[in-house]
């Protein structure tokens, strides 16, 4: 960890030329000298922060939180972690010198309000005299949303450099966090690219991701915690345990100009009253603040909701979310002006929008103000307010380590899972977000059922139990309309995040009380299944297709050049039945290390027999050309890149040059990720708008449009995911028919958890269960089907709705979700929802990659399997 704090005076010219040293810790400022005034944002970068057109670079406001820490004894910068493209990640840390002497003090305060178990109210009490309240303060977490990362170096700056009252107090009685960008990479290349093309014709937005798998739902991984930028952050607020975390955003330019908590309904019931009601005060709080400076355009209660944990993590950890959305300005960094010459925005009052904003312009600089009173008015509520926000603090901890009606005892998942790889990570998740686990050591009964040793049990009185139970629990989202009989009210994001149903581990939920002879889990581990000897040269390897883990065997297997082949049917052999799917595998040295090494990984077992099953197959093709379409700005493409990755899939990112060539010579499977429009394909960027280097994405043109189709004529599969599925139609005219009304009166699935049921014959759904869930968005669709092999399909009857809000399912009913077509020699599946959904629907991810790996791979008869096995 690098640590930039106060020294002595430096030379002006060094100062300037910032070739500070490393410090390893603070200097107590009764050994400094007088500080010196800080260097203000203007006179470091030319302008102010804010200014009409100019945006400061991400690198030189990293010089100049690195010396403001160096001129300050009230700031400290570090650099915390990297991000996913290996940069630093800055932290900055202000508060008065004292407090910076005494952060081991505070923060063993706040861990101790934080499991209150054994602490009496009068302790607690006098902690919360003693401590000092951690708020953390996160910009730039949407790239695009220049104003938050902006407006960073003109609050450190006043927090540095300014004596008043105000100031003073909030120093004396606050430990403020500040990420000055929750996304370093994406802030560096938006401002770079602005500035870049400055005085041109092209475009001032970065055309594409701005976190380098996932960009705007960089803060929808607070749950599953898949990026290096989301671990960084949970593991500081797990050191910490702030009693506030604000997040700074900005939203469209013709809205209000300003949105602050209270949230609109609804508010997950998993998260403390006391964390709704302090959100909902310092809100308001802000919302004075706003109102008595004069700046019009505030809202609350609208908008925004309070639900799914995919983004505010701190809140199942005693933290309200105060989220603060100012209006964006034009173009990033200019004003912007409303096309009739009136004012912008809504203009009707009311008690969630006391005034209407009553001018025709909005500014960059005026979104850096807005903020500024925002963070100002946090800081000096929870500064004057200090022991009551660590006592209530203690006080929502207290609620969680405490049963109560309508809580449930607990959670146990039983020892014997269909798939220990998912597991693992569904404990793994759990760990991470700090929720004590248990292991029995003995057999148990609970609810009437009797559990194995090696169960896993996690009890809801815990510090963190709140945040298992919202991610174990059905999610029940109300049937919410924007008026009586009126369309739903669109959720902020999603309604579901059932992660037993997504991950597909059993976990059931006990309402009584039991008693269990346990240890803690501290590490959560795979299963360490034995792993058989050496079959012999006319034996083979087998590993079943249960897990969605069987990818990450058949990637290393092809990396290794290990023949492989899969069951197309149940067979028997060596005293166990195994389903159709089966991976069987030469029984070679190369294909023993990978497939050991997956196993250790996954803790899915691999077993080993003498003589190799006769059973109809078929073999994938060695090393399997996989492309990924990559789309300009495709988020579902990014998140598929990542797990793609994850899983170790030799793939290449298939782009516009490549289909002026042969796509057969290749590529042998080509994936299309949700959101990639005909359009997006055909025409692509504008070439008129952004530069050259953004060739890839120009277009294919329909030259290219022709040669896709002729790709899978010739032979090629084609995958088309979630809305891409009407690309695939359309280009091959397939025999499928949207079946959904598009009035969501009718019909509304805003990111649900649905039935299914699969045809686990078809190599698509080979190790599904028959009626795994699959995950549903918006944008998703079920088919009328006139032609075509169907892999799953929606029940013919009964409830649809697993976990979140449905309206309409029986319009569900019997529809097709994923459907095989051959096209020519080749083949087209097309997925009607989103299998890898966010990553988050990990269990439906196996129909993606035993699509991937099937179409190419040729029929071998029961006689014939050895010897193909053999070469």
């Amino acid at each position: 960890m690098r640590t930039w704090t106060r020294r002595g005076l430096l030379p002006a010219a060094a100062l300037l030329a910032l070739t500070l040293p490393l410090s390893s810790g603070l200097v107590p400022s009764s050994t400094a000298h007088a500080a010196p005034r800080v260097t203000t944002p203007e006179q470091f970068f030319g302008f102010k922060p804010g200014a009409e057109g100019r945006l400061a670079r991400w690198t030189d406001m990293v010089r100049y939180y690195k010396l403001v820490a160096d001129r300050s004894d009230k700031v400290t910068y570090q650099e915390i972690g990297k991000t996913a493209t290996g940069k630093p990640f800055p932290l900055l840390t202000v508060s008065s010198p004292a407090n910076l002497a005494n952060l081991d003090r505070i923060k063993q305060i706040n861990r101790r309000l934080a499991d209150p178990r054994g602490l009496t109210e009068a302790q607690a009490h006098k902690l919360a005299e003693e401590g000092k309240p951690v708020y953390l303060l996160e910009a730039a977490i949407h790239s695009t949303e220049v104003g938050t990362a902006q407006a960073i170096p003109n609050i450190l700056h006043r927090l540095a450099d300014e004596k008043s009252t105000t100031v003073n107090e909030i120093l004396d009685n606050i430990v403020l966090l500040v990420i000055p960008a929750q996304s370093p990479d994406g802030t560096e290349w938006v401002g770079d690219y602005f500035n870049q093309t400055a005085g041109t014709s092209y475009a001032r937005t970065y055309p594409d991701l701005y976190q380098k798998y996932i960009g705007h739902d960089d803060n929808r991984d607070w749950f599953m915690f898949t990026q290096p930028e989301t671990k960084i952050s949970v593991a500081l607020q797990n050191d910490w345990k702030p009693q506030v975390v604000q997040n700074l955003h900005q939203m469209g330019s013709g809205n209000a100009r300003i949105f602050i908590p209270p949230y609109l309904s609804p508010n997950d019931p998993n998260i403390d009253p006391i964390t709704v009601q302090q959100t909902n005060a310092l809100g308001m709080e802000m919302s004075r603040s706003l109102t008595a400076e004069g700046k019009k355009g505030v809202t609350w209660g609208s908008t925004y909701d309070y639900w799914t944990p995919s983004r505010q993590y701190m809140t199942y950890h005693g933290a309200p979310r105060i989220l603060v959305e100012a209006a964006s300005a034009r173009d990033l960094a200019y004003t912007y002006t409303s096309s009739n010459g009136g004012p912008i925005g809504p203009q009707q009052p009311d008690t969630n929008f006391i005034e209407p904003y009553d001018q025709s312009s909005w500014s960059l600089a005026q979104i850096v103000d807005y903020l500024d009173t925002t963070v100002f008015a946090g800081l000096s509520n929870v500064a004057k307010y200090r022991s009551e926000w660590l006592f209530n603090f203690y006080r929502t901890q207290r609620n969680a380590v405490s049963p109560g009606a309508g809580k449930p005892y607990g959670y146990v998942l039983p020892a014997d899972q269909r798939d220990p790889f998912a597991t693992y990570e569904l404990l793994s998740i759990l760990r991470t977000g700090e929720v004590e686990i248990e292991q029995a050591t003995a057999a148990f009964t609970a609810n009437g059922k009797r559990y194995d040793a090696g169960s896993w049990v996690i009890r809801y009185a815990q510090p963190y139990g709140r945040f298992a139970k919202t991610l174990l629990e059905v999610q029940h989202y109300p049937d919410l309309r924007e008026y009586p009989g009126g369309p739903p009210q669109s959720p902020y994001d999603v309604t579901a995040q059932t992660l037993p149903m997504l991950l597909g581990v059993q976990v059931d939920t006990v309402a009584q009380p039991f008693t269990a002879s346990t240890t803690q889990v501290t590490t959560v581990r795979p299963a360490d299944p034995p792993f058989p000897g050496q079959p012999g040269v006319r034996g083979a390897y087998l590993v079943g297709p249960e897990s969605y883990g069987a990818a990450m065997f058949i990637a290393a297997l092809q990396k290794a050049g290990a023949r492989t082949l899969r069951a197309s049917a149940e067979f028997s052999a060596g005293g166990r039945t195994y389903a159709p799917g089966t991976l069987i595998v030469e029984p070679s040295a190369e294909a023993r290390a990978a497939l050991r090494e997956v196993s250790r990984k996954t803790g899915v077992p691999v077993h080993g027999v003498g003589q190799a099953p006769q059973v109809a197959a078929e073999r994938l093709k060695d090393n399997t050309r996989i492309g990924l379409y990559r789309g300009v700005n495709n988020i579902p493409g990014g998140w598929m890149k990542w797990l793609f990755e994850q899983y170790g899939l030799g793939f290449t990112e298939v782009v516009a040059d490549d289909f002026t060539g042969d796509l057969n010579a290749k590529y042998d499977t080509i994936v299309l990720p949700a959101g990639i429009s005909r359009n997006d394909l055909v025409s692509g960027l504008n070439r008129d708008r952004y530069p050259a280097e953004w060739s890839w994405a120009y277009g294919v043109g329909e030259a290219g449009w022709a040669e896709l189709r002729r790709f899978v004529e010739d032979g090629g599969t084609l995958l088309a995911i979630g809305d891409s599925v009407a690309t695939a139609r359309q280009l091959a005219n397939l025999p499928i028919t949207p079946a959904l009304p598009s009035d969501e009166h009718e019909f509304y699935s805003p990111g649900s958890i649905l039935s299914q049921r699969f045809d686990t014959s078809d190599p698509v759904a080979w190790g599904m269960r028959p009626d795994a869930p699959v995950w549903f968005g918006e944008n998703d669709q079920a088919y009328t089907v006139t032609g075509g092999d169907v892999v799953s399909s929606f029940p013919e009857s009964g409830e649809q709705l697993q976990s979140g809000w449905l309206i309409g399912g029986e319009h569900l009913n019997g529809k097709a979700n994923i459907v095989k077509h051959e096209v020519g020699k080749g083949l087209i599946v097309t997925f009607g929802s989103e299998p890898t959904f966010r990553t988050w629907s990990r269990d439906p991810s196996r129909l993606l990659f035993n699509a991937i790996y099937h179409g190419p791979a040729t029929s071998v008869e029961p006689a014939a399997l050895p010897a193909a096995l053999r070469g």
